[in-house]
């Protein structure tokens, strides 16, 4: 490709080898004497298990074995981990948190729960044999719904009310002051429903065992391989973390939903004790029974304003619906970012609750943006709730309540500092983008053609991942060519074309020679894994450092050749030069000549290799405003989006392409929630209804516009590179921008709001209703 410099398109060096069926996916791998594993599931949302008959089954033709939760207990297997962030103001020992064991027991709390694994020659065999597995099931009433919270049977035999925590946070005092000395208090209940991740791959592992070094190898898609590593040795199976070798090749998006699977332990586990390697895959309507839900919370929400409309409190109490058992990450998707909810604008008090409860549904965790999405859609929804109950222009409220740039930086009531962005301009960009002024004129056309036009804007500010380490080795083989070994994992985000970007423009090396290793735990010594919208703060300037100890290791052999101190060494586009001269020799020669221990200094190893580290000390503050334009159509309910121009602020930009394809997917998913994304479970039975594709809609090309996306940066001072996170952004925008557009076109029928998704069906039932 040649050498390419920061700021640039480039395209995805990893697009052609996997538009041609060459990546290398967990489900392609296949180890000799491969057995396959399969998961028998609770038909029932909640149960007592009185007893399980396995004999029937491990006769069956081909079966290997039929592990159950007795088996489990006898060899001492922990349950899943959970990772509880270090909160303000947060009683952990007054939490009740739900563990997860890999296999049911004495109870199936979900339709879908892992009640036994049944290891064969074939998974034909082993889905023949799981039917001869007899399970006695004693049937309980099911809870599906949060707000239902304490009623019925209790979930857990100490936990009645089915609380998982109950946490507070901000001033109330000083909220509740605001409230009181209010000329106007607008309330209002949302809901964010309930969504599945829905990759193109599915949950999978393949694990093989070697009892001759007692060390497993495993191929499994996981967001973080190291911290997988470390769960399976320090909590699952008590041993030391050198024991298990985890690669996680290619990888068909996660979203937040691949972290620590129970079934991946199951086919680990199994693997050891037949023997054989033991493949284990989801099918897409196991996965969305078992698979880690997003979202599903019911907010009350109430925002105060002065007489002249000025922002004065914001106060929320959020239910969140937590499943059946405390997820792995089970707090970020509820707990995450909430400084979102006062968003871009000042709000000098705000007092929030947050509640968790316990049901018979899968478990809900993190989603792509993790709160992010959901704390924006609550304030952007509610300033337009306002705007039309206090008959004042959506954007002229937005517009008193901005931070302005000149507050820069700006200390929100939560204690978060906001270091750089203009909202302002954001704003104004994005209007101009779609030509705000013009809208009144195609509202009337649109009328004319028997459609009504809507116009909806949202903001956003969120709080992306710029604290801890990451880690990035970068080694030179002795004709010039480079392997960067990175502790971040793709997912399909183009890290490969990143790195190599990254590399090429500070070494000016050819991206041709540049090799890209990622998720492989026996590679190096440690890596943060990928989520949060980490990669392009944490990853990037892991790999600048280690690009800059090359540069300084290369002074010191370029100053032997060139028989000049190595202060006088300079480098610049592959390069090195003595100050002053043109005597120079090129990176190519430096790599050479550092395999030969006659051109090295004291102390200096062969060969042109460097390990390096970036530790982040703040938090960056991505941010954008999204408006769009629909069209509903009144005879059938459907709402079209028919323009969208998407204005984003994620600082120093690294890839232009890349960039505009993280805004664009997390547009993507954002619709699909807003638009026709549903989990839904029968109240009665617990049972899931929307079990697959012709269920659950996904959204397709055809449900889109073109997209307009202005890059509006404003870098930050956090980190080197000027960097935020650009994962999540586009998301957390598009969710409230376009419900507020649907709800604009719906206001003149006197209808001012309808809870997600906003349905063909349910739109033209609030019609025919308001008719």
């Amino acid at each position: 490709m040649g050498i390419v410099s920061v700021g640039q398109s480039v395209p995805r060096y990893e697009d052609p080898y996997l538009l041609r069926g060459e990546g290398r996916f967990t489900g392609d791998v296949i180890f000799p004497n491969q057995a396959f594993g399969y998961v028998l599931r609770s038909p029932h949302a909640f149960a007592k298990i009185n007893g399980i008959d396995t004999a029937k089954a491990l006769a069956a033709p081909g079966v290997l074995a039929v592990l159950t939760g007795a088996d489990m207990e006898a060899d001492e297997i922990g349950p899943l981990p959970n990772i509880l962030p270090p909160l303000p103001n947060i009683d952990y020992d007054q939490m009740f948190v739900a563990k997860r064991y890999i296999l049911a027991t004495d109870m199936a709390r979900l339709a879908g729960h892992e009640v036994a694994f049944i290891v064969a020659e074939t998974l034909a065999q082993a889905r023949d044999a799981a039917e001869l597995v007899e399970v006695d099931y004693e049937p309980l009433d099911a809870l599906t719904n949060s707000l239902d919270v304490g009623a019925g049977a209790p979930r857990y035999q100490d936990k009645s009310d089915n609380l998982a925590f109950d946490n507070n946070f901000g001033d109330r005092q000083a909220t509740d002051a605001a409230f009181a000395g209010a000329a106007h208090v607008i309330k209002h209940r949302l809901t964010v429903n309930r969504v599945a991740p829905s990759p193109i791959e599915n949950r999978t592992t393949n694990a093989s065992y070697d009892a001759g070094t007692d060390r497993w190898t495993a191929y499994v898609p996981t967001q973080g391989p190291f911290a997988m590593r470390g769960v399976l040795a320090g909590q699952i199976f008590n041993t030391d973390a050198s024991k298990f070798h985890l690669i996680t090749g290619n990888m068909g998006g996660s979203f937040g939903m691949k972290g620590f699977s129970v079934e991946s332990i199951l086919a680990i586990w199994a693997t050891k004790r037949i023997g054989r390697p033991v493949k284990w895959e989801n099918d897409r309507t196991d996965s969305m029974h078992s698979d880690q839900h997003g979202r599903d919370k019911v907010v009350d929400a109430e925002l105060a304003l002065d007489a002249d409309l000025n922002f004065l409190g914001l106060r929320v109490s959020s239910l969140a619906n937590m499943g059946a058992f405390f997820g792995p990450m089970g707090m970020m998707h509820t707990h995450l970012s909430l400084i979102g909810l006062i968003n871009v604008y000042k709000t000098p008090a705000i007092h929030i609750n947050v509640k968790g409860a316990y049901s018979n549904t899968s478990p809900t965790g993190p989603y792509r943006g993790s709160n992010r999405p959901d704390s924006t859609f609550i304030m952007e929804r509610m300033i337009d709730v306002a705007a039309r109950k206090l008959d004042i222009d959506p954007i002229e409220l937005r517009r008193r309540n901005v931070i302005p740039a000149a507050d820069m930086p700006y200390k929100m009531p939560l204690g978060t500092v906001y270091d750089s962005g203009d909202f302002g301009s954001n704003m104004d960009k994005a209007l101009a983008g779609i030509d705000h002024a013009g809208f009144q004129a195609r509202k009337l056309e649109s009328e004319k053609r028997g459609k009504l036009r809507g116009f909806g804007m949202a903001n956003n500010v969120e709080q992306a991942v710029g604290i801890g380490q990451e880690f990035v080795t970068y080694r030179f083989t002795e004709n010039g060519d480079l392997t960067i070994i990175a502790g971040t994992t793709e997912q399909g985000q183009g890290h490969p074309t990143m790195y190599r970007l990254l590399a090429s423009d500070q070494l000016g090396i050819d991206t041709d020679r540049i090799t890209v290793i990622e998720g492989d735990t026996d590679s190096q010594e440690a890596g943060g894994g990928t989520g949060g919208s980490r990669v392009s703060v944490m990853g990037s300037n892991a790999a600048m450092n280690a690009g800059t100890g090359i540069i300084n290791k290369g002074r010191e052999v370029a100053g032997h050749l060139l028989e000049a101190a190595t202060g006088d060494i300079e480098f610049a586009s592959g390069t090195f030069t003595v100050a002053g001269t043109d005597k120079s020799v090129s990176l190519d020669a430096v790599v050479a000549a550092s395999f030969d221990a006659a051109n090295l200094g004291d102390g200096m190893e062969p060969g042109l290799e460097e390990y390096a580290n970036y530790e982040g000390k703040q938090a960056n503050y991505p941010n954008g405003c999204h408006v769009v334009e629909v069209e509903v159509d009144t005879d059938t309910g459907r709402a079209e989006i028919v323009k969208y121009v998407a204005v984003n602020d994620v600082g120093t930009v690294l890839n232009q392409l890349t960039f505009r394809g993280q805004i664009l997917g997390g547009i993507g998913q954002a619709v699909g929630q807003a638009l026709m994304e549903n989990v839904a479970y029968d109240d009665d039975t617990g049972q899931l209804m929307t079990g697959s594709f012709l269920d659950y809609a996904m959204p397709r090309g055809n449900d889109f516009c073109a997209i307009e996306i202005i890059d509006n940066p404003h870098p930050t001072d956090s980190n080197p590179l000027g960097a935020k996170g650009a994962g999540e952004v586009g998301c957390a925008c598009s969710m409230p921008a376009v419900v507020n557009a649907v709800m604009d076109a719906l206001a003149p029928l006197g209808i001012n709001h309808l809870d997600m998704p906003l349905t063909p069906d349910k739109i033209w039932g609030a019609i025919q209703a308001a008719e």
